[in-house]
């Protein structure tokens, strides 16, 4: 009878403790797939607007994911991204229904981002990398919808410029520029106009296109929507 019942006991304990093994290894298998799945995300995404995004990967076991080669949804945030031309903005991003393919790319159905334009990142814009504009602060009006660009040390000129969504992209109209008080040369001001459309020249990631546009009084705080696009594959000489 002893024995009956101490082979029963051991039978039961050799069941729970292979449960125990097959939980642990299926939840070992889960965080593991889970960290490849947000691994190749945050690559594709750092490749995209630059390193240092956040992911978060939506959705089922991220064993399914991969063994379907599809993710429901990922959002990516990250707060010095460079969207097009526009350097160091913070951008919350979510793109939904991906499929993957090979070279830790793949396809994207739907994708909505919410980016903020500080003002440095807008002097940044403004100036451009050639420093044809000497822009030394930016000042920002949301009851007008206008920002002012200071020009030269001391603001010896201001140009007032008004945010704009032209095919998909924002684009800054210069509206008035000054010199010490007085209207500014034609030649400043084409100098002016200039720099402005050098700036607006590159399309954004993913097929992004802007939406809406906010004037705020810190910056800009822009929308964008993309439908199906590509991610960027990785590139291989690396």
């Amino acid at each position: 009878m002893i024995r009956h019942v101490l082979g029963r006991y051991r039978t039961a304990s050799v069941a729970v403790t292979a449960l125990a093994v097959l939980l642990l290894a299926a939840t070992v298998a889960e965080v593991a797939a889970r960290g490849l799945v947000r691994g190749r995300m945050a690559t594709a995404a750092d490749r995209v607007l630059g390193d240092g995004s956040d992911v978060h990967v939506d959705g089922g076991p991220a064993l399914l994911d991969l063994f379907d080669r599809h993710i429901d949804a990922v959002t990516v945030s990250s707060d010095h991204a460079t969207v097009g031309r526009i350097p160091d903005v913070s951008v919350r991003a979510r793109l939904d229904d991906i499929r993957l393919t090979g070279n830790a790319s793949g396809t994207v159905a739907r994708t909505q981002a919410d980016v903020e334009i500080p003002a440095a990142s807008l002097q940044s814009l403004a100036a451009g990398s050639g420093g044809r504009l000497p822009v030394s602060a930016v000042r920002l009006d949301d009851a007008a919808d206008t920002l002012t660009l200071v020009l030269g040390r001391g603001g010896l000129g201001e140009a007032t410029l008004r945010p704009q969504l032209q095919n998909g992209r924002v684009t800054l109209h210069l509206e008035d520029a000054e010199i010490l008080g007085s209207p500014a040369p034609a030649g400043f001001v084409d100098r002016i106009q200039d720099g402005l459309s050098d700036r607006a020249g590159l399309d954004y990631p993913l097929g992004l296109k802007a939406t809406s546009l906010d004037v705020t009084d810190t910056g800009l705080d822009v929308a964008l929507t993309g439908g199906p696009t590509r991610l960027p594959a990785q590139d291989t000489a690396q």
